[in-house]
Parts: structure tokens; C-alpha cells; sequence
């Protein structure tokens, strides 16, 4: 009996050890995901959206200069692009040497920019062709640690297609919404999500927060919370079920049907979105995301023809840091 015992109880042992080893795979994986099962979800919810500070900011600038859109062959040439560029590196600090954030720069045009500690320096234009925006985000994506903060900021042209991605004619409006790159040729901003969501780690202690001063651009990235102001109250509505596996705000310069415009202002000719996107952010040390859309919806065009569009992976109420920089 001994002897027939022994080697069932060193079996016994290794299945006890492959299912501890099982069970610890199986734990970290399931860290890893944003959303497994109800409990999961009940506790993402729960977890703070963009906390603590920045930690990439992505600035991409077009001016077109000199191109002519390749379907209707009108100018693409934007000016407001070059001033707005040259506001977002002041706004957030931007220095030749010694950044506290990992800053990259997609501009087409060179900037002769002076820094916040006198240092004076061309910045050079870019490849800002599709590829290469691509490759760009993918690799930041890919790179970055566990609880980072990433923030995309687009400005240039953006157009409703009479075509998805895959060249039908039917889905949601998102799935018709491009940008146009450096070289003309569509990125269609349910792709640039995916760029978003290859990473190295789908966790929420990390979050992307993207934003677009270019036309139809209102919802392009299909996430499912949509906020704005009815009456005199911001409120939320749930525009679709689907789930991003992670954290995500969307602020667009436009609804998906609008032209995104530039205005003369005391020093210089800004997207009228991104003047008054600085402000706020000048103006609040304390972001609500009731705040950030009142604030958006009465000052970027009191007209109403430019209305911008705040949209989140989930629903959000009261504070929440946004584009907080490292001191």
C-alpha cells in the first residue's frame, strides 16, 4: 500500500501545482481586462477616469499647404491649424529640453517656437502621412506603462464619407467619419480607436482622451455616452452599447453634420473649439465634465453653428482631472 501510494500522491502534487500555477495565469489575465462579467464591470465602473497626471500628450497639426482634396479637388490649405499648434505647446509647457511629459509632435509646417524658459528653436515639420500617424500611435500604445495618460489632440480636416471602411453603405454614423492625414488619404476614427486599444496593457488605471478641431467629427469614435446641454442642464444620453476595453473621452469641436470654423481673436486666428477649449482649461484648476460642456457649448460659437460634443466609454458625474501636467 505504501508503495502503491506513493506515486498517486507525487501525481496529486504536480495537478496541484499546474492548478496553482493555472489559477495565478488565470488571475493576472483577468487584471489585464477592463470588464469580465458583472462583478468586473460593477467595480470598472467604480474606478476613477483619467486620474492623476498626463503622461503623453500627441499634437497633430496639418495645414495642407498647397493640397488639393483628392476626391473634389477643392484647397485643403488650413491658417488656424499654425496658431492653434503654437497655443497647445504654451498651454501645456511645452519645452525644447527637460519635458516632464513625453511629448510628440505631427506637425506638417516648421514652427519657430520660443519655450517657457527663453529658449528659442525651429520645431521641424513632421511625416504626418496615414502610415505614419498610424505606426506613431500604435507604438506609443504599445509602450506605455500600466497608468498611463495619454492625450490626442487633432487638428485639421474632417469629413462624413458616403462609405465605411469596408466600402458598404450601412452601420452607425461613426463608421462614416474620417480625418484626413498629412497626405490626403481618410483615417476612419473607428480605426483610430483601435489604434487606441492596442496596447500592451487594456487596464483602467490607463486612459486615452482624444480631441478633434476638425469638421463632422461630433461621436466619431462610437463610444457610448453622449453629453450636452438641454434646457439649462447637462445631460447625458447612452447613444450605443458598445464597450471599449479602455477608458476614453472624446471632446469634438462639432456635431457629426458641422463645419468646425477659425476666428480672429486678439493675439491670432484660432479654431474657435481650441480657443475656447484653452480657456476653460485656463480659467478651471477644477474640471467637472458639467463644466467642460456648459462652458463649450456657450463660448466656442454663441451662434450655434459650431456646437461641440463631449462623448465618454462610460458615464461620468461632477470632477474628473483632465490634462492635469506633472509639476
Amino acid at each position: 500500500m505504501k508503495k502503491s501510494g506513493t506515486p498517486l500522491i507525487r501525481a496529486l502534487e504536480r495537478f496541484s501545482e499546474q492548478v496553482s500555477d493555472g489559477l495565478v495565469e488565470g488571475k493576472r489575465r483577468l487584471c489585464q481586462l477592463p470588464v469580465v462579467g458583472s462583478t468586473f464591470s460593477k467595480i470598472f465602473k467604480k474606478l476613477p477616469l483619467q486620474t492623476g497626471h498626463v503622461t503623453h500628450i500627441v499634437i497633430t497639426s496639418l495645414s495642407y499647404a498647397g493640397m488639393h482634396h483628392a476626391e473634389h479637388h477643392y484647397p485643403l490649405e488650413l491658417r488656424g491649424t499654425k496658431f492653434d499648434f503654437a497655443l497647445l505647446l504654451r498651454h501645456f509647457d511645452y519645452r525644447h529640453e527637460g519635458n516632464s511629459v513625453d511629448f510628440t509632435l505631427l506637425n506638417d509646417f516648421d514652427v519657430d517656437f520660443t519655450d517657457s524658459t527663453g529658449v528659442k528653436k525651429v520645431i521641424p515639420k513632421a511625416n504626418t502621412d496615414r502610415d505614419s500617424i498610424r505606426i506613431t500611435l500604435q507604438r506609443i500604445m504599445r509602450t506605455a506603462e500600466r497608468d498611463a495618460k495619454i492625450l490626442f489632440f487633432f487638428g485639421g480636416h474632417g469629413e462624413y464619407t458616403e462609405v465605411n471602411m469596408m466600402g458598404g453603405d450601412s452601420g452607425d454614423d461613426c463608421d462614416f467619419q474620417t480625418i484626413l492625414a498629412g497626405d490626403g488619404r481618410r483615417i476612419y476614427v473607428t480605426e483610430l480607436r483601435s489604434w487606441f486599444c492596442d496596447a500592451r496593457y487594456l487596464d483602467p488605471s490607463r486612459s486615452v482622451t482624444a480631441i478633434f478641431d476638425a469638421c463632422c467629427s461630433g461621436g466619431s469614435l462610437g463610444l457610448p455616452y453622449t453629453y450636452g446641454v438641454k434646457g439649462n442642464k447637462v445631460k447625458v444620453d447612452k447613444a450605443s452599447r458598445i464597450r471599449i476595453s479602455i477608458p476614453m473621452v472624446q471632446i469634438s469641436a462639432t456635431q457629426r453634420n458641422q463645419v468646425a470654423w477659425s476666428n480672429t481673436y486678439k493675439d491670432g486666428y484660432y479654431g474657435q473649439f481650441t480657443h475656447s477649449l484653452v480657456q476653460y482649461l485656463k480659467e478651471n484648476t477644477r474640471t467637472t465634465i458639467e463644466g467642460l460642456v456648459d462652458h463649450l457649448s456657450k463660448t466656442c460659437d454663441p451662434s450655434g453653428a459650431q456646437l461641440p460634443q463631449v462623448c465618454c466609454s462610460r458615464k461620468l458625474k461632477g470632477r474628473f482631472s483632465l490634462f492635469n501636467l506633472p509639476v
